[in-house]
């Protein structure tokens, strides 16, 4: 019992660690893309096609927000999925609803939701461009949408924030499913490891 209870906290803390670090590493990675851009083809060039030929992925991240909050029973009260204004390309205001546990939901999840929905979105992208038998132009604008959803599925530091309001319930209702089916992600990740030779 007290063995299982320890890979149900293991398997809890890397799950709650993995989407905001994830969310995070693409961050970087696209704060990088934009500057090595901007080093080769100018300022304004690289804005344009990180921020403006991109759009899709801003549209899907703030249809993601939205969806998420309303999902988890928040009343959405303003989304603007590519209106850019300064920094800001887009935005999803809401307003929590309920007890604590229901408004804990809706803080986390949707915080979380452009990295979340944006793995889901590229996992079924792919799968449809590698099966695909199409012609390679269709191909060519899946890949499209692949990147501009990759480039904006990351997780603000505000977003961050937002995640952290409703993580002790949420950290708790995670923790209480791995206990109950018994998940031991750490197994997992040695098993896969041992099996690739990585350790």
């Amino acid at each position: 019992m007290l063995q299982r209870l320890i890979a149900a906290a293991i398997s809890a803390g890397i799950i709650i660690l993995i989407v905001p670090v994830v969310g995070l590493l693409i961050d970087f990675i696209t704060e990088e893309i934009a500057k090595s851009l901007a080093k080769g083809v100018g300022v304004s060039v690289a804005i344009f096609i990180m921020d403006y030929l991109t759009f899709i992925g801003t549209i899907h991240h703030e249809l993601s927000h939205a969806l998420y909050a309303l999902i988890t029973g928040a009343k959405v009260t303003k989304v603007e999925v590519f209106k850019p204004t300064g920094n800001r390309l887009g935005c999803v205001e809401f307003k929590p609803r309920g007890n604590w546990i229901t408004k804990s939901l809706q803080y986390t999840f949707s915080a979380v939701a452009p990295t979340v929905q944006g793995f889901v979105s590229e996992v079924l992208l792919y799968k449809l461009f590698t099966y695909l038998q199409g012609p390679l132009w269709l191909k060519i604008v899946i890949g499209y949408v692949m990147a501009s959803i990759f480039i904006h599925m990351t997780m603000s530091s505000a977003d961050v924030k937002a995640a952290w309001k409703g993580l002790p319930f949420v950290a708790l209702l995670i923790l209480v499913i791995c206990f109950a089916f018994g998940v031991d992600l750490l197994s997992v990740f040695q098993g896969f490891f041992a099996s690739t030779g990585v350790a």
